[in-house]
């Protein structure tokens, strides 16, 4: 018996190593088929809130919704205030039942609904076509906006993957990353599903649980990000089990290529990153193994791109229904069609009419002896000034200990001004251990801006 089609309508044994076990294709299946016998008859096409923190309760809802049709609306984290404004737009959620015993608006939930007394079980379900999933994105700050892909879009993807990036046979997936979000979607269960890969559905929140996994799977590819590979590499728990990393793949953010290289060094693999977003998909991927020679954005097949006279990058993809789709990202293009990224457009300000690239402040700062992480935001008052929050290295921690914050703020000010006019100097300094990372692995904004609420 088998479950689903793969996108080439071949075949596939649905696998998963779940909490322990490994469920089979016949498990899923009839999973998948309690969930159905559960989902209202709609006389059109409706839509549910699907939230689980288990990805194997995650893809058992998500082909049984798909199945039916109805439009999946994705929230970004499983936080009260976050569901309860997307149960606003529809009657029915679809997922962890403790998430939503308080919620403030009323829904069904599906899962707890009475069985289909003449429903017919299926002993095949087609790979998703037709239909939408929406995914809720902010970034790093703001109000969430509403992302529709449709089946379409998605499968488009998966295909650009399997021709981009030859796996060996019998790869494990495994991830620090969730399916909530467009990447994880993606990398973490739908790409291995369509291809009879074996999907643990464990989420690894910290190195020794990734360290534990590869003892016992000696051909596994790890889905992670930026903020989770940088924290990795100042203690690599992963170097004695490296020979069972098959590929690493970091998205969701930039990866400092000082990061990559060392990562590169420690576990004898490359960091495969990609390049895009839940509104373009994937652009483009690299692998940094040197600081010399650092290698260029390559465009994903069928993806080409150009530049305005401010060299902000114009998209065209066949994921993205509009032509000439502007990016919010700089970059020099080379003649071979690859690129390299200068830092966002839409961090280039004005003070006192000096365009500032922050981006490239952060650079600056990042370039000294003192400062591991730098993000520097802006402040409204009485005039727009500059807030700097730094991650200090250890030197630079031991300075602050020794002489204080305000001689710290002087030495990174005499810093910045070895590049940059007084003007697009940061007025305002904060330290912390770690810069404050949101469930999509951004900067959080917010948490930034509240740090500069109390006068200096």
């Amino acid at each position: 018996m088998q479950v689903f089609n793969t996108l080439d309508n071949a075949s596939i044994n649905i696998r998963f190593n779940h909490s322990g076990s490994a469920l089979s294709e016949r498990q899923f299946v009839n999973d998948i088929n309690q969930v159905l016998a559960k989902i209202p008859q709609s006389p059109t096409k409706a839509s549910a809130v699907l939230f689980n923190s288990s990805s194997y309760d995650f893809a058992v809802n998500l082909f049984a919704l798909a199945h039916k049709g109805w439009t999946i609306i994705l929230p970004p984290n499983g936080q009260s205030e976050t569901l309860n404004a997307l149960l606003e737009q529809t009657p029915y959620y679809l997922g962890d039942s403790d998430l939503v015993e308080h919620a403030t608006t009323p829904f069904a939930n599906i899962g707890n609904l009475t069985t289909t007394p003449n429903y017919t079980p299926f002993n095949k379900i087609a790979w998703p076509s037709e239909g939408n999933l929406v995914f809720y994105t902010s970034g790093s700050s703001g109000q969430a906006k509403p992302i529709f892909k449709s089946w379409r879009v998605l499968n488009k993807e998966i295909k650009t993957l399997n021709s981009t990036f030859a796996l060996k046979r019998n790869p494990v997936f495994i991830a620090s990353v969730s399916h909530q979000h467009i990447y994880g979607l993606l990398f973490r269960v739908l790409w291995p599903l369509s291809n009879n890969y074996i999907i643990d559905t464990d989420l690894l929140n910290y190195p020794e649980h990734i360290a534990t996994k590869l003892k016992t799977n000696t051909q596994a590819v790890f889905i992670s990000s930026p903020a989770q590979l940088k924290r990795l590499h100042q203690d690599n728990v992963l170097i004695e089990e490296k020979s069972h990393l098959q590929w690493v793949f970091s998205s969701g953010g930039p990866l400092q290529n000082e990061d990559a290289v060392t990562l590169n060094k420690q576990l004898n693999k490359p960091i495969t990153q990609v390049f895009g977003s839940t509104e373009t998909g994937g652009i483009a991927y690299r692998q940094v193994v040197s600081l010399e020679n650092v290698s260029h954005w390559q465009p994903f097949l069928g993806i080409t791109l150009h530049s305005t006279s401010e060299q902000r990058l114009v998209l065209n993809s066949p994921l993205v229904e509009q032509t000439n789709y502007l990016l919010d990202d700089r970059g020099t293009l080379f003649q071979n069609g690859q690129f390299e990224l200068l830092g966002r457009f839409d961090r280039i300000i004005k003070l006192e009419e000096k365009r500032l690239s922050l981006d490239e402040l952060e650079l600056h700062l990042c370039k000294s002896e003192w400062v591991q992480e730098a993000k520097v935001i802006t402040l409204n008052g009485k005039r727009l000034v500059l807030g700097a929050v730094i991650v200090l290295t250890q030197k630079g921690q031991a300075y602050l200990n020794a002489n204080g914050k305000l001689a710290t703020n002087t030495l990174l000010k005499t810093h910045t001004l070895n590049r940059f006019e007084g003007i697009c100097t940061p007025k305002k300094w904060r330290f912390l251990n770690q810069l404050p990372y949101n469930t999509q692995a951004k900067i959080n904004l917010k948490v930034l801006e509240s740090l500069f609420v109390k006068a200096d």
